[in-house]
């Protein structure tokens, strides 16, 4: 049987190959030679490397910021990987004409410039509207854990460090109290090496100085964690596969879930997270009217609706709110809001009026109450245990709240389409891209790589929707 065979390495070639032949026509890196060119660097906000008079050239932003997008589309993040693909990758020796930077070169770039892959990442969306493959008409919101570089083990939190020196404590009460028993007992008994003992004794008491201090530190800064390696990581709640990392955001548009808004942050919460997203996904579609804006219950924050209702845009957030199955008392759903008295119907039927008006954190809440109509009531052991009655808190913004549920009851399908047009983003470039982690420390530097990985997922994601060649052709 005879087989396909290679050449013969031994063989001279008369003429060498051209690095042409070894990219075809449609081959993506053609594309980001093609965009990269296009871009205005220095208004991209690119750091230009300018050596001493004696000194070698530096190698240039923009063969740099094009490995960086090669390797991060095709899971190749680090610096020496990426080496590695300049001595044996065809694709990358073509893309950076036989250039080999070194890996601390490499890494020197990406730590250098984290605001301008933001504005990289901007441009790649203008060009998308420009091609229509966003519309701008819903956009979901949504945020997912990254890990950092940073051990669980070297995040303190304030009760982790209360728990250490306690401990410490202990521990030193325990080898004193032993030192105590050896000076009791008869000659005739085993001794302790006493120094041996004393030298640990004042190693822990070391150890134990250093984690009085840092306590100390965290309350005179407010801090209510800390991490040894990356500092401004922080512990993710109710993840402990990812433990230590950083809250990631973004805003896909449903035409092709096109990213159009990235943010990174160390907020362990999705809170504050609302409105800033909405903002920047309507400024980067060009400021479209009656913007739907989707999240799940985790944006669930008035100020942060309402922002979002004022800036002209369709909000739909679910509500964070337990079920009242079980409950030993009437919740707050039980009472209904009546707008032109601006009183509430209890569930008795009688009418509560506002009474009282307070400023807490900045939002003013109103009260609603009448200790006389509750006094009596046969239902009251099933409202509350206070003998005064029922007391009910109403938010300023309540009204806009109250329009958000019931236009989410009107239009229940908009939110089900919040996890086919998110979800599927994430998915891609954790597992598709293998960016479950990130490989800088810092937040800044760490938004900066976010910035990254969302415009190679949008370069990979436009390729698929309309091929190299007629991106190219935009171009």
């Amino acid at each position: 049987m005879t087989y396909i065979e290679g050449d013969n390495r031994d063989q001279e070639l008369l003429l060498p190959d051209s690095l042409e032949n070894y990219v075809s026509e449609d081959n993506p890196v053609r594309f980001i030679e093609g965009f990269v060119d296009k871009l205005d660097l220095l208004e991209c906000g690119f750091i230009e490397e300018r050596a001493s008079h004696a000194g070698r050239p530096s190698y240039s932003p923009r063969d740099m910021l094009k490995l960086y997008l090669y390797g991060y589309s095709n899971r190749t993040r680090s610096s020496r990987m990426l080496e590695r693909a300049c001595h044996i990758n065809m694709e990358v020796i073509w893309l950076m004409r036989r250039l080999k930077p070194d890996h601390k070169t490499i890494a020197e770039f990406r730590r250098k410039n984290p605001k301008a892959f933001k504005a990289v990442f901007r441009q790649f969306v203008l060009l998308c509207r420009s091609l229509g493959l966003v519309r701008g008409e819903l956009v979901a919101i949504d945020g997912t854990q990254l890990k950092a570089v940073n051990n669980p083990k070297k995040n303190l939190t304030r009760t982790r460090l209360k728990r250490m020196i306690n401990d410490a404590d202990k521990q030193i009460e325990t080898y004193l109290q032993r030192m105590d028993d050896e000076d009791a007992r008869e000659k005739g008994g085993r001794k302790l090496n006493r120094p041996k003992l004393r030298s640990k004794i004042a190693k822990i008491e070391e150890g134990l100085a250093s984690l009085r201090e840092l306590e100390s530190h965290m309350e005179a800064e407010g801090i209510k964690q800390i991490s040894d390696t990356d500092a401004e990581s922080r512990a993710m709640a109710k993840n402990p596969r990812i433990a230590v990392g950083y809250n990631a955001q973004a805003s896909a548009d449903e035409a092709n879930c096109i990213i159009v808004a990235e943010d990174l942050s160390n907020d362990v919460q999705d809170y504050d997270q609302l409105e800033p997203m909405a903002r920047q996904s309507k400024e980067n579609l060009g400021d479209p009217e009656n913007l739907n804006v989707t999240a799940d219950k985790g944006y669930d924050k008035a100020s942060e609706m309402v922002a979002v209702e004022e800036m002209g845009c369709h909000c739909h957030v679910p509500g964070r709110r337990n079920s009242s199955k079980g409950a030993k008392y009437f919740t707050k759903d039980a009472f209904r809001y009546l707008k032109t008295k601006d009183a509430y119907r209890c569930p008795a039927g009688k009418l509560l009026p506002r009474r009282y008006e307070s400023v807490v954190e900045g939002r003013k809440l109103y009260t609603y109450c009448d200790p006389a109509v509750c006094k009596g009531c046969p239902l009251m052991p099933k409202c509350t245990p206070k003998e005064r009655g029922r007391n009910i808190i109403r938010g300023e913004h309540e009204s806009t709240i109250e329009r958000i549920r019931q236009r989410m009851e009107k239009e229940p399908e908009i939110y089900k389409r919040r996890g086919a047009t998110i979800e599927k983003v994430f998915g891609t470039i954790k597992w598709a891209m293998g960016a479950e982690n990130l490989l800088v420390k810092g937040v800044e530097k760490c938004r900066g790589e976010w910035s990254l990985l969302c415009t190679c997922y949008n370069i990979k994601r436009a390729i698929k929707l309309i091929g190299v060649k007629k991106l190219l052709e935009a171009m």
